[in-house]
């Protein structure tokens, strides 16, 4: 557990060096700070564009989805932490099946909106194309907006944490994805079948 926790705090500390110099994009923080293979394939979107399209679909100002956007390019470390795919379906099942999200923290509300749109693009919601990544990660910041303003809040968390949830969720099922394709799959960190949605996703 300690080299988790230790992630994680790599992964804040990275988080607010970022807020001190908000106009840098890509660049340095895609390079990990360690060891850790550089061939890790990290998806690229136009973050002005994410965060409009996000705005637009969604309930809360271009602001929010655009600090949400940094959160998830800044926190690298994050991308490649396990997922608890156990925990992300039981919420999104309270979410969308019980309709009581607001039961849920304000980042498992937000897991469970970045999976619900992962649903809606396997279903033929969406997916292909050069944009489905950009589609993806707005698609899920809106909803988890959405239903954080619907669910009348979460049980912990403020709608940011939702949608910075949201987000990383969807960079991490993507970057997960692909270390397990590129490794011939194997052990995928927990993705289990949540693998098999990112299929129309291309890359």
């Amino acid at each position: 557990m300690d080299s988790f926790i230790g992630l994680a705090k790599q992964g804040l500390a990275a988080y607010e060096s970022s807020q001190s110099n908000v106009s840098k994009t890509g660049g340095s923080e895609y390079n990990s700070p360690d060891n850790r293979p550089q061939s890790v394939s990290r998806p690229s979107f136009n973050d002005d564009e994410v965060a409009q399209t996000a705005a637009e679909q969604g309930s809360g100002h271009a602001g929010m989805f655009s600090q949400a956007v940094s959160y998830v390019k800044s926190n690298t470390q994050e991308h490649e932490e396990p997922i608890d795919e156990e925990h992300v379906t039981n919420s999104h099942q309270e979410a969308y099946e019980r309709g009581n999200a607001s039961s849920l923290s304000a980042g498992s509300m937000g897991s469970a909106a970045a999976l619900q749109i992962f649903k809606q693009f396997t279903s033929g919601g969406g997916g292909g194309g050069s944009n489905s990544q950009s589609q993806l990660i707005s698609m899920a910041m809106a909803e988890a907006s959405k239903l954080f303003d619907q669910s009348g809040g979460a049980s912990s968390g403020s709608k940011q944490d939702a949608v910075n949830g949201a987000g990383m969720m969807v960079m991490k099922m993507l970057v997960q994805s692909k270390m397990s394709s590129m490794m011939g799959g194997g052990n995928s960190g927990g993705l289990g079948g949540m693998s098999g949605m990112l299929g129309l996703v291309s890359f």
